[in-house]
């Protein structure tokens, strides 16, 4: 397995262990960082954790899940290439797949060239990232998202791979901690106006998806958006993400002076915020507060 900062991560979907382990061996030193499932909701959950930037997948799953999830795969991380591989699949089959999604073909067994080309040719897929762009002295990404927090784990991981992933890791991962930190906040505290103590009623209650649905049932709540801007400044060396939501904003202030001994007692809000900042000096709020900025130092 390679550990290195930049390694792709590499999902494979497949009811075989000896398969997993074939392909596991076949790219050995390629620069992947490989984990494996055997069922569809093994794999759903996995891409939602570890939000591999390539799949490959058996195309006969079990209960004909196949196609299913492609589908599912491309609607929460529609960047990530899918390679299917089957043993004799039919052409009408492997048509529909590449129709719904998958990006190439391998036909088992699967050879180490034939999985070779196939790796480099999802790899041309990928985004770029910014840090390595020669001649870049600066550039800007904006990104608008709906208020559905269950999109919240694909985005962070476009956003570290494609304007991160050459920060140190240790640097990458407290990135990714504040940005889910922030984009929940900005979406359920923000745009649908979910409170802090309602939430943990609900969590407690098993029943925060049906909180989470009602509020996404109310038209003035679910059509707000969420902006995300990504400011990169080689002459500055700094990374700078702008997140603002439509909500009402809050009393941030107050939060922010709180201690740390207020924010350790049980069921006190702003811990995440605390933590962030922890990290990130620089976090800031507008008078209103409903935007919220971090700035990453480079170097």
């Amino acid at each position: 397995m390679n550990s290195s900062p930049s390694a792709e991560h590499l999902l494979v979907i497949d009811p075989s262990p000896d398969t997993q382990a074939r392909i596991t061996q076949q790219v050995q030193g390629r620069g992947f960082s490989i984990v494996a499932a055997s069922d569809p909701a093994t794999a759903l959950t996995m891409i939602d954790q570890a939000a591999p930037d390539i799949v490959i997948t058996d195309i006969f799953l079990p209960d004909g899940a196949g196609l299913a999830l492609i589908k599912e795969l491309k609607a929460r991380h529609e960047a990530c290439p899918v390679i299917v591989m089957a043993n004799n699949a039919p052409e009408t089959l492997i048509v529909e797949a590449l129709r719904v999604g998958a990006a190439d073909y391998l036909h088992k067994p699967i050879t180490e060239e034939a999985l070779a080309h196939a790796l480099q040719r999802a790899r041309n897929l990928l985004p770029g990232n910014l840090l390595d762009l020669p001649g870049l002295t600066r550039s800007e990404y904006q990104l608008t998202v709906e208020s559905d927090p269950t999109h919240i784990p694909g985005i962070i991981s476009w956003l570290i791979r494609t304007t991160a992933s050459t920060l140190p890791s240790i640097q990458r991962l407290h990135l990714q901690g504040a940005l889910q930190e922030l984009l929940f906040n900005a979406i359920e505290h923000g745009n649908l106006e979910i409170f802090y103590q309602e939430k943990q009623e609900a969590l407690a209650d098993g029943c925060y998806d049906q909180l989470l649905a009602q509020r996404l049932g109310q038209a003035r709540l679910r059509d707000r958006r969420v902006t995300i801007q990504v400011l990169h400044d080689k002459r500055a060396t700094q990374l700078v993400y702008r997140i603002t939501d439509e909500g009402k904003g809050f009393k941030w202030r107050t939060l922010l002076t709180r201690s740390q001994a207020v924010l350790e007692l049980e069921g006190a809000n702003g811990r995440g915020i605390f933590l962030t900042r922890s990290f990130f000096p620089s976090l800031a709020y507008n008078e209103r507060g409903n935007e919220v900025t971090i700035t990453v130092p480079l170097g």
